[in-house]
C-alpha cells in the first residue's frame, strides 16, 4: 500500500513538473517569437526590394462538397508597394513605388488569357495547376498559358488557381465538364508541378491549418474527392488546430510530414493518374503532360513512379533560374516566357 501511494505521489509530481516546464518553455518561445517578429519587420523595411499586397477585391466561389475554391468572374486589382529600402535608420523611410496588377476572370471562373484568333491552329492547350499556372503577380499577358498560345497558335485555357494541388485538380475535373467549355476538338493538357505540391497532397499539417480544413479529401479506394478534410477527419483537424496554438510549434516551424514515404509518393502519382484518366474520358486523347517547373527537381523515387505509371513528364527543373515577380515569391514574366518557349518547341 505504501509503495502504491509513493508511486501515485511520484507520478503526480512528475506530471506537475512536466506541465510547469512546458509552460515555462511556452513562455520563453512566446518572447522569442515576438523578438523574431520585431527583427523581421525591421529587416523588411530595409530590404531591397520587398512587395506587399495592399488591395485585393477578389471574390471566391466555394465548392463545399469538394473542398476547393475558384475565383469569381470579373476584374480585380492587387496593388504592390515596392520598398526601395533604407540603410540609414535615422533618415525617413524610403519612397515606395506602387505597382498595380489587374486580373480578369471569365464567366467560367478561369483566368482570362488573351489570344489572337488569326494565329489559331485549331487546337487547345489546357493548363492545370497552382499559382505558377494561374500567374500570380503578373498580368494576363505575362502568364505561362499566354506565352504558349502566342508561340504555338494553340488556344490557351488557364484553369490554374493559387494554392491548388493535384487533389484540387482532380476535384476540378470531377466538378467541371471541361470538354463543354473548350471550343477546339484536339489539343493538349499540361499540369505544372512544383515541389510544394507534395505537401499539399499529403496533406501537411500546415496546409490543413492554414486552410481551416477546407481541403479536398481524396478517397484512397475510389480515387475520388469526397468532402473536405475537416468534415472527413474531425479528430485530426482538431488536433492540428490545437498543435498550432503552441508557441513551441510556431517558433520551430514544425510541420508534418517531415519526409515523404514511397506510399505517399504513390498516392501523389495515383491522383495525377486519375486526373489523366478523367482528361482522357472527357477529351478522347491522351495528350496529358506533367511539366516540372524550373528550380523544382522531382525526387527520383517520385519520377520513377511516374514512369512506371506511363505518365508523360517534361522536366524543366534545370532549365533556368528565375527572378521573382512583384510579390517576391512567384516567377516573373521572363521566366514564364522562357518556359513557354521551350514547351512550344515540342508542340509546334
Amino acid at each position: 500500500m505504501l509503495h502504491t501511494k509513493n508511486w501515485i505521489k511520484g507520478s503526480i509530481l512528475s506530471l506537475l513538473s512536466f506541465v510547469f516546464s512546458w509552460l515555462v518553455l511556452e513562455g520563453v518561445c512566446n518572447l522569442m517569437l515576438r523578438w523574431k517578429h520585431h527583427i523581421s519587420q525591421n529587416s523588411t523595411q530595409q530590404s531591397l526590394p520587398t512587395a506587399t499586397t495592399t488591395q485585393n477585391k477578389l471574390t471566391l466561389i466555394k465548392y463545399d462538397s469538394l473542398g476547393i475554391i475558384r475565383p469569381a468572374p470579373g476584374q480585380y486589382e492587387v496593388v504592390y508597394s515596392l520598398n526601395r529600402g533604407q540603410k540609414d535608420k535615422e533618415k525617413p523611410t524610403s519612397a515606395e513605388k506602387k505597382v498595380s496588377v489587374i486580373y480578369h476572370i471569365d464567366s467560367l471562373d478561369r483566368r482570362v488569357t488573351p489570344f489572337y484568333s488569326r494565329q489559331a491552329v485549331g487546337k487547345y492547350a489546357l493548363f492545370l495547376g497552382c499559382s505558377f499556372t494561374y500567374g500570380e503577380s503578373v498580368a494576363d499577358t505575362s502568364t505561362l498559358p499566354y506565352f504558349f498560345g502566342k508561340e504555338t497558335g494553340y488556344r490557351p485555357y488557364n484553369y490554374g488557381v493559387s494554392g491548388y494541388s493535384p487533389a484540387h485538380m482532380l476535384a476540378l475535373m470531377q466538378a467541371v465538364n471541361m470538354r463543354s467549355e473548350v471550343l477546339e476538338k484536339d489539343g493538349v493538357a499540361f499540369y505544372t508541378y512544383i515541389e510544394d505540391h507534395l505537401a499539399r497532397v499529403a496533406p501537411s499539417t500546415k496546409w490543413i491549418y492554414n486552410s481551416n480544413g477546407y481541403w479536398p479529401n481524396v478517397d484512397p479506394g475510389t480515387m475520388t474527392v469526397k468532402g473536405t478534410y475537416a468534415e472527413r477527419h474531425p479528430v485530426s483537424y482538431s488536433l492540428i488546430r490545437g498543435m498550432y496554438k503552441s508557441n513551441i510549434v510556431n517558433l520551430f516551424n514544425i510541420n508534418f510530414p517531415r519526409r515523404y514515404t514511397v506510399t505517399q509518393y504513390q498516392r501523389f502519382v495515383n491522383i495525377v493518374k486519375k486526373t489523366e484518366e478523367q482528361y482522357v474520358q472527357q477529351f478522347g486523347n491522351d495528350n496529358f503532360y506533367v511539366v516540372v517547373f524550373p528550380a523544382y527537381p522531382m525526387p527520383p523515387e517520385l519520377r520513377q513512379l511516374f514512369e512506371q505509371n506511363h505518365i508523360k513528364v517534361i522536366d524543366y527543373s534545370a532549365l533556368c533560374s528565375w527572378k521573382t515577380a512583384y510579390d517576391g515569391m512567384h516567377p516573373d514574366e521572363a521566366c514564364y516566357r522562357h518556359v513557354a518557349s521551350q514547351l512550344a518547341k515540342k508542340f509546334k
